[in-house]
């Protein structure tokens, strides 16, 4: 018998390394990390450095800008990097002036925009004109500092709708917009997906010419509903595409409203909050119909809701995975069965 040993090098004659992936596959993998890491890998080499410059890198990469890391970030942002990059948000931030610039000059194809839980300068509006693509625009949870004050005593702001054609989500915060600013978003053809859910005394009128106009088109609606109607919820109800519908406040709606939203079958996102609706119509609504698409239900502080109730939604939202009955009546009565309905519902349940 004859021993053969091969050596380590004879087995693996070439040592194969990250450097000997074709572009494209580099690219794919420079496309799934982010921003801050992309900055570090086009220091490596001339060759990833070109890479970087790809496009298709940033059609993903979002830049995160908060108070720690806006001086670097800043100092960072260079015009061959900054022109591609499409998707900024704005983090627990209270110096919009100090980045204002830098967006303005070197970010002129941003399509998303996020202003999260942050103060900036009432100058955003205006600053919005130099992204006429934005695709995504979200003020959630942020104030508005600088502000020009309405007659009422309300701060009012305006939004040029008229420049965002392309805008397809919109997400707004606790703030009045002007009532010229409310109607030039009618303009927004594109947009699909409206989160209003904090503003307070929508006019009512806005709301039906916004829904009438989204009715072939609306996928995700979030209002406060204090100015809703019957008439203007028989209009959402013919929003055939609508998946996600929530209403902070129920209060002026009634039992008619759920009758109108029996038309809403592809619904995953549904809230009914604050809301009068008898127990019977709310049997009704939960046992006549099936929604196989319903993952997330809010009848937080509904008065109405029993026991009777979530067994018929145990019963017609096979698929749901989170429920709300926050503050309803019901769960604070002597004879609730709290461990009931835990049984009942194996899902994550928000009930106090």
């Amino acid at each position: 018998m004859v021993h053969l040993e091969m050596s380590e090098m004879q087995l693996y004659p070439h040592s194969f390394t990250i450097n000997d992936l074709p572009n494209e596959l580099l690219i794919y993998i420079f496309s799934m990390i982010d921003f801050e890491s992309i900055l570090a890998v086009v220091k490596v080499c001339v060759r990833w450095q070109q890479l970087c410059m790809a496009p298709c890198i940033w059609d993903n990469t979002r830049l995160i800008v908060c108070m720690k890391n806006y001086v670097r970030i800043s100092d960072n942002i260079v015009p061959f990097v900054a022109k591609y990059l499409k998707n900024v948000k704005l983090q627990y931030f209270k110096l919009y002036s100090q980045v204002r610039a830098s967006l303005i000059s070197y970010c002129p194809n941003l399509t998303h925009l996020e202003i999260s839980i942050s103060q900036v300068d009432s100058c955003i509006f205006d600053d919005l004109g130099y992204w006429p693509n934005l695709k995504f625009l979200s003020f959630r949870n942020s104030l508005i500092v600088q502000n020009p004050e309405g007659p009422n005593g309300n701060f009012v702001y305006h939004l040029p709708f008229e420049k965002l054609k392309y805008l397809e989500t919109l997400i707004l915060s606790n703030f009045a917009l002007t009532h010229s600013s409310l109607y030039s978003m009618l303009q927004c053809v594109n947009l699909v997906s409206i989160n209003m859910e904090k503003m307070k005394n929508i006019p009512a009128d806005f709301l039906e010419s916004l829904v009438r106009t989204k009715q072939s088109s609306l996928q995700a609606l979030h209002i406060y509903g204090d100015t809703l109607n019957d008439d203007i919820v028989f209009l959402i109800s013919n929003c055939k595409h609508l998946q996600v519908l929530h209403i902070m406040t129920c209060k002026t709606l009634f039992d008619s409203s759920l009758q109108h939203l029996y038309k809403l079958q592809n619904l995953r996102s549904l809230k009914l909050r604050h809301g009068y609706f008898s127990t019977n119509a709310l049997l009704a609504y939960f046992s006549k119909n099936k929604f196989q698409h319903l993952t997330y239900l809010s009848l937080s502080r509904c008065v109405h809701v029993t026991m009777d109730v979530a067994k018929a939604i145990k019963s017609s939202a096979s698929n749901l995975k989170e429920l709300s009955f926050y503050l309803c009546p019901f769960i604070i009565a002597p004879n609730f069965r709290r461990g009931e309905l835990h049984k009942m519902f194996h899902i994550e349940l928000l009930l106090d």
